[in-house]
């Protein structure tokens, strides 16, 4: 599976799952603890800074939706 279709299903999920454990997982790995919740904004900075993130962590993030 290629990086942009992980990239979108992580985004997707966390889109529909805001509240779930998983979608908070991802962001505090992606965004940092300091991150203050799943909102639009939070969203769209994950649609920015998850094509940055090194293949591990995005392995990760995936596995952790997944």
């Amino acid at each position: 599976m290629d990086r942009d279709t992980q990239i979108e299903e992580i985004i997707d999920f966390v889109s529909r799952h805001k509240s779930s454990h998983a979608s908070r997982t991802v962001c505090a790995r992606i965004l940092g603890d300091s991150f203050m919740g799943i909102d639009d904004e939070a969203i769209d900075e994950l649609r920015s800074r998850l094509p940055r993130a090194d293949s591990d962590e995005l392995e990760a993030c995936y596995y952790i939706i997944k």
